[in-house]
């Protein structure tokens, strides 16, 4: 668990409507800061995003009963049902626990639905190890829109020499998210550079990216996407605890996955999964 921080940045949420599509539309009434706001949140050092510039772009929320909720990670939205993430995000969780929020460039702001199931590629995965690649599915379908719509995914393994990432990130030291979505342009480096830091958790189904001037992804951006013209290439995963660092930031690339992805969406499994509901 490197690279999760120890506090909660906690928003009092509440419920303002129930939509019959399994929606459910939240207002944020409050927000309790731990610490000072004028430290800045990750995506580190991204710029803000228009709200209609990554309708890809979801997150996922723990409930606490029914006000209260706790950003946990990012994910994308592949299809009107599905949306992928981390498995560090949800491996240890149940379906009834998370609401996939999407549709708005704002953290604290627009639709929920609720999680059906998850489905983790790998019943044994470990922190940082392999197979960090997670499905979630929602009751019914989204209503794509201007703000919600699905991004395809890579089927073949291509090292771009640049991704674009995006999420609110989560400074451990500062205690809060950015409160609009923020992305970055970032540089690629091969597996075997990635592995000078990271040693042995550098796997083939590993994309990593440099830090340049402090640019960077950074906690509760797990989970959300990197992207390449288009196409969504890999998963954000994780880096060092402090987000402040030279090593590169590690990430899951999607193109080895690609087969179990369809085959789930399809109504086939492919290869081991765990659901939770």
């Amino acid at each position: 668990m490197d690279f999760l921080p120890a506090a909660l940045f906690v928003l009092l949420l509440s419920i303002s409507a129930i939509k019959a599509d399994n929606t459910v539309m939240i207002e944020r009434v409050q927000s309790d800061m731990l610490y000072p706001r004028q430290l800045q949140s990750r995506v580190t050092d991204g710029a803000l995003a228009k709200s209609t510039q990554f309708p890809y772009q979801a997150k996922i929320y723990r409930k606490y009963y029914s006000y209260y909720t706790e950003l946990i990670c990012g994910a994308t939205i592949i299809h009107p049902q599905y949306a992928l993430t981390a498995a560090q995000c949800v491996y240890e969780r149940s379906a009834s626990e998370i609401w996939l929020i999407m549709g708005d460039s704002r953290a604290d702001c627009c639709s929920a639905y609720d999680v059906y199931r998850i489905i983790v590629r790998d019943p044994y995965y470990e922190w940082n190890g392999p197979n960090d690649i997670a499905l979630l599915q929602v009751y019914g379908d989204m209503y794509f829109h201007e703000q919600l719509s699905a991004i395809p995914y890579i089927s073949g393994i291509y090292q771009p020499d640049i991704v674009n990432a995006t999420g609110y990130g989560w400074p451990w030291y500062a205690g809060n998210v950015a409160t609009s979505l923020q992305y970055v342009t970032l540089t690629t480096t091969t597996n075997a550079v990635c592995a000078e830091h990271w040693g042995s958790r550098i796997t083939s189904d590993k994309i990593c990216t440099l830090r340049t001037n402090g640019k960077g992804t950074c906690g509760r951006d797990a989970g959300g996407p990197l992207v390449y013209h288009g196409l969504l290439i890999g998963v954000i995963g994780w880096t060092q605890e402090d987000c402040d660092t030279t090593a590169p930031d590690v990430h899951t690339r999607v193109a080895p996955y690609a087969n179990w992805i369809s085959n789930i969406i399809s109504g086939r499994y492919g290869g081991r999964c765990t659901d939770r509901y």
